[in-house]
């Protein structure tokens, strides 16, 4: 075992630099703290980051982010840590087009409610009395508790009362699934999966079985409180490296490419953390405080051999239900897509009626993508050109995809070896065909430059989430309300990101961030 470089002593220690990490450890700095952050891969991000291929820069998993300009929601979050002025932001005026070749339609749907409402009517006119009555119910709530962030202690007693109103209806939701709460206003099948489309689609998590509520709050985040969608301009992965090299200005220490192995505990306290590696450098330090923002199961598990954590909540931790994980397809084309009249950022389209929702979690399942009805295909260089050489396309098509046959294909010691290639093979034009398909581009592979795949191993291996889940836990009725508290059982370590409170979602982590920074200030104030 090779000895270990101590690195002293600091206020408070970040392990992961995930959107919620990045956002604790900025917070920390910015109070004056002393902060380590470490970070196992080579870049910050997490899930917020980007790749590169020759030419093209791919997004790996962001692709829209709310409320990013002066009042909403990302905007007011990034005010907390001094960082609102060192982003930039893109727009988005819609969704993307909606093309379904079995009813005839071809639409784009806009994240402004009253024209995404106007549209909706339109394609749907004998269920505009319902869609009306639908939004008109639920856009107030919505408002209501995302304009409460960080707000209540100021807010008066017209706002609170509104407040109150708004967590009632929210907690009359809980229990209920989406699309129970839809037909309640709206009949056409098609249009319920339409309007379930992005909540479910963002949350990895069947239409069928979605909470209500967070379908209505994931659709209208985007919509209202000064929503709207945006993109990073640079990608995610500039995000992410924006916030990481503001923590090391403000005096923050950054180590990248060094995963915690064990956080040290002693007389019931976290002491701080060690990183042992079978080949480069090995390292512990010592801390008041920790934050760990990743993966609450390998928390449970694995981080903390010495402290004894209770038996319920290790248990209660190991019965939750991960979300679905992907498969993500990237392609650098030779093709200007906007000169050929693609301008729009995101193609839905359907080809055959679609059914059971259900029937995507279950081809899921089975793995043969041939049988989807319906592929999405995302055109990032619709969005920011500067991802790809002028005169070419950076294309995603994502589908939900379960972890077993990927994990079965692997080698010892998870080793991606001649099996797990044979798999990625068979699975890759199935995917190419259906973005082809989406695009309406025939002949698709005689353009593609570059090819990527990625499975839910591969998001593992980035992200540390558990059989590459990509949203944290199943939002379904029985345990999306029932988050993991971000104070651990052991006093002075802190969570946060996706697996904890508030939830999934880039604002949901950034918002566990600070108000993982908050736990950690309180409890260093009681030190002092």
């Amino acid at each position: 075992m090779s000895e270990l470089e101590d690195l002293g002593e600091f206020d408070a220690i970040v392990i992961g630099t995930g959107m919620a990490g990045l956002m604790a450890g900025n917070a920390l700095v910015c109070d004056g703290q002393r902060v380590l952050m470490l970070e196992k891969h080579a870049n910050p991000g997490g899930c917020t980051m980007n790749f590169e291929r020759g030419d093209y820069r791919f997004e790996a998993s962001n692709h829209v982010i709310n409320g990013c300009t002066a009042g909403g929601m990302t905007y007011r979050l990034l005010e907390q840590i001094g960082a609102q002025d060192r982003l930039e932001f893109i727009h988005l005026e819609s969704f993307g087009r909606t093309v379904d070749e079995v009813r005839g339609s071809d639409f784009s749907l806009p994240w402004a409610l009253d024209q995404h409402i106007d549209v909706l009517v339109r394609n749907f006119p004998n269920q505009a009395e319902g869609i009306r009555a639908y939004y008109a119910k639920y856009a107030a709530m919505a408002e209501t508790l995302l304009a409460s962030h960080g707000v209540e202690e100021s807010a008066d007693a017209e706002q609170l009362q509104r407040l109150g109103e708004a967590a009632q209806a929210y907690a009359a939701l809980a229990g209920r699934k989406a699309p129970e709460v839809l037909r309640e206003h709206v009949s056409d099948p098609a249009l319920i999966e339409l309007m379930l489309a992005i909540p479910s689609g963002f949350m990895g998590t069947s239409s069928r079985i979605l909470d209500a509520g967070t379908a209505i709050m994931c659709d209208l985040v985007f919509r209202v409180d000064g929503g709207q969608a945006y993109y990073p301009k640079g990608g995610s992965g500039h995000m992410s490296r924006v916030l990481a090299d503001l923590f090391e200005e403000r005096g923050g220490r950054l180590l990248l490419a060094q995963g915690v192995t064990e956080i040290t505990v002693g007389d019931g306290r976290a002491t701080g953390i060690v990183s042992r590696r079978r080949s480069g450098r090995s390292v512990s330090a010592q801390a008041h405080c920790i934050i760990y923002a990743g993966d609450v199961t390998a928390f449970a598990n694995q981080l903390c051999p010495d402290a004894k954590l209770p038996d319920e909540y290790v248990k209660s931790i190991n019965e939750r239900k991960p979300s679905i994980s992907a498969l993500i397809l990237f392609a650098g084309l030779d093709l200007d897509l906007r000169a050929m009249g693609i301008t729009e950022c995101e193609i839905t389209r359907t080809w055959a009626a679609e059914g059971d929702p259900q029937s995507f979690t279950e081809i899921a399942v089975d793995g043969d993508y041939r049988k989807l009805p319906s592929a999405m295909a995302t055109i990032y260089s619709n969005i920011d050109p500067t991802c790809c050489p002028e005169g070419k396309s950076v294309v995603a098509t994502m589908v939900l995809a379960t972890p077993e046959r990927f994990e079965a294909a692997l080698g010892r010691g998870r080793h991606r070896g001649r099996s797990y290639k044979a798999l990625k093979d068979e699975v890759t034009p199935q995917l190419l065909e259906k973005m082809e398909r989406a695009l309406g581009v025939e002949n698709l592979e005689r353009h593609v430059e570059v090819l990527e795949l990625a499975t839910p191993v591969t998001i593992e291996r980035f992200t540390e989430n558990r059989g590459g889940a990509y949203v944290g836990w199943r939002y379904s009725t029985d345990q999306a309300r029932d988050h993991i508290p971000q104070q651990s059982p052991i006093p002075n370590v802190f969570l946060c990101g996706h697996w904890v409170a508030p939830g999934g979602g880039v604002s949901n982590v950034m918002t566990g961030g600070l108000n993982a920074a908050d736990l950690a200030k309180q409890y260093l104030e009681t030190r002092a």
